[in-house]
């Protein structure tokens, strides 16, 4: 499965009215054991501001090494206001393809983006271990238990949804550096949380992250899991839950299930190319009718008629099948529906030129002369019938790695017919010529 891209950003964090705030892991350690101690008192433990206190504790831990660490904050100002702390050194990385000045503390790592502000944080030293949290989200939910009358739910609610965040950023942070499997849990912690009492809201984006970084990190059966429950609250992706739990599926060896699941998603989500193309490539596996394909291609073509890419990958399915004529109709079809999409003409200049050699090849190992002249001819022909699609390509794109691409083509094939006529001597000096500029 490719590595998709989380397109996200980091929330900033919010800091709780009243909620402690220790200046060093030895308070922090501190002020949890005092809260703990009230928790564990027989008659403390039935009042909501015991769970309250000790909820308060856990955060006030978990944010102890990134205190006064702010978000989009310039580099310059994180110094300031961190200053007594000593960066250890300083190191260039590359994280999520986004190039990051990394500033080394003894208990955290500080991000800084391309504009030179803290885009995210690792924390590596934790002021206290375990998942405080989540221990936090407990806390504040005896709490909420505890208060019959509902006095501290809008509080409650409100500390409760800044853990949620707070899972999020930590969740996306590691995912940036790589850190796949942790990442996957806190997103799924993050979904969790969501839905518990004091927020009761399913969280569709985290369980599509968790899905996603689960089969990053190679746990396919959480991965199928989660993907599965984005389906069930209808939670698409544009198509892509579908084309990804299938992909899982199929790694699985179970063919059927990773079918159904395209075919399912086909019937919701049309439009979705990752759909499209699974259901094409799994019937071209297993030689079931192609007529399933074009049926497919024509559903969507009508949802979709100016969709240039559906007419190409007709095209490109007729190719497959030996049916040239056909497919070059539907690829000078998809450039006709949409004159900027090359990919149309170039696949018939590059149909005719995979042709051409195929039969280059058959002359080469004939031994009858009559029939090697023959295909000589024949070789010729259709490799002059690629001339005019790869100029049109040329022309038609701005892109310059393809339009090299055409013109190495283009050069080729001048090339053998430079001696026919001055034009075509002219055209492989031309396309020579670009080929060899930068």
């Amino acid at each position: 499965m490719k590595k998709t891209i989380l397109a996200m950003s980091l929330l900033f964090a919010v800091t709780f009215a009243g909620a402690v705030e220790p200046k060093t892991p030895a308070e922090a350690q501190k002020y949890l054991d005092k809260a703990l101690v009230k928790a564990r008192d027989a008659k403390k433990s039935l009042k909501p501001a015991t769970w309250i206190e000790l909820g308060d504790a856990y955060l006030g831990a978990y944010d102890q090494p990134s205190r006064n660490v702010l978000l989009n904050t310039p580099r310059t100002e994180i110094k300031l206001l961190i200053k007594e702390q000593k960066v250890l050194k300083t190191t260039d990385e590359v994280c999520n393809g986004t190039q990051y000045i990394a500033d080394h503390y003894d208990n955290k790592v500080l991000y800084y983006g391309p504009n030179g502000s803290l885009d995210f944080y690792i924390v590596t030293k934790p002021a206290i271990e375990g998942n405080l949290l989540v221990e936090a989200e407990n806390a504040y939910l005896k709490a909420h238990e505890l208060d019959i009358k509902g006095a501290k739910a809008k509080d409650l609610s409100e500390k409760m949804r800044n853990i949620h965040e707070r899972m999020f950023n930590e969740a996306l942070s590691h995912y940036f550096v790589g850190d796949y499997k942790y990442a996957a849990g806190i997103f799924e912690d993050a979904v969790h949380c969501s839905e518990n009492a004091l927020i009761g809201q399913i969280d569709s984006t985290n369980c599509y992250h968790t899905a996603l970084v689960s089969a990053l990190a190679g746990d396919r059966e959480n991965a199928i899991k989660y993907y599965n429950r984005c389906a069930e609250i209808g939670f698409y992706q544009e198509g892509n839950v579908f084309s990804n739990l299938s992909n899982l599926y199929l790694a699985e060896g179970d063919t059927l299930k990773g079918k159904k699941v395209l075919e399912d998603g086909f019937a919701k989500y049309p439009q979705s190319q990752g759909v499209l193309i699974g259901l094409i490539n799994l019937y071209r596996a297993t030689g079931e009718d192609p007529q399933k394909l074009f049926d497919l291609l024509h559903a969507a073509q009508v949802n979709e008629p100016n969709n240039a890419s559906l007419y190409y990958v007709e095209g490109d399915i007729y190719k497959q099948l030996g049916d040239r004529e056909n497919a070059e109709k539907l690829f000078y079809k998809a450039t006709e529906i949409d004159p900027t999409y090359v990919f149309g003409t170039l696949s018939v200049g590059i149909m005719y030129s995979e042709y051409a050699v195929d039969l280059q090849t058959q002359a080469s190992e004939e031994l009858d002369d009559t029939k090697w002249m023959a295909l000589n001819k024949q070789f010729e022909e259709v490799l002059e019938k690629a001339i005019d699609p790869f100029e049109k390509s040329f022309t038609i794109t701005e892109d310059k790695e393809i339009k090299k691409a055409v013109a190495e083509y283009l050069k080729n094939i001048y090339f053998r017919f430079r001696d026919k006529s001055e034009d075509y001597m002219a055209a492989y000096e031309k396309y020579n010529a670009y080929v060899k500029a930068d």
